[in-house]
């Protein structure tokens, strides 16, 4: 049993290493223009995509911890639906999916949805924050979805 754990562990760490090549590969021959005539790779979508998903969750949190329109089913689900496609949609870049674009294009719809949601909340620091990061998220995504494959 313990070869087996070490044979699996090798394998593990060696697709770890090729993976982690393929991802600076990419970023380094994915640069594509953004916002500001920077150039935004596909490491930097991938970051926007993860902040997204992270803060959206903690925002479903707090949300559950107030009154009134924040527990309305309709907005928990919308946030927690855009955290877990801006999770699968930095997955599919990780891997170098060849749809990646398309998940791209999906999660860009679903965050500016999430955005205006959150924007509804009127002097509530955390919406405002939530929406705005969705909002970044969502600008990544759309560029990234313009990306030649």
């Amino acid at each position: 049993m313990g070869n087996r754990r070490e044979v699996i562990s090798s394998i593990l760490g060696f697709a770890a290493v090729g993976l982690t090549a393929h991802v600076a590969e990419a970023q380094h021959s994915g640069a594509m223009p953004g916002m500001g005539g920077m150039a935004m790779t596909m490491q930097q979508c991938v970051d926007s995509c993860l902040k997204s998903h992270a803060v959206c969750l903690e925002t479903a949190r707090y949300c559950t911890e107030q009154a009134g329109q924040h527990v309305a089913p309709a907005h928990l689900a919308l946030l927690l639906d855009c955290a877990e496609m801006c999770q699968t949609t930095a997955n599919s870049m990780l891997r170098l999916s060849p749809l990646h674009a398309v998940l791209c294009g999906a999660c860009a719809q679903l965050c500016e949805a999430c955005a205006q949601d959150c924007l509804a909340f009127h002097a509530d620091a955390q919406m405002e924050r939530c929406a705005g990061t969705c909002r970044d998220c969502a600008q990544s995504c759309r560029e990234m979805a313009k990306m030649p494959r």
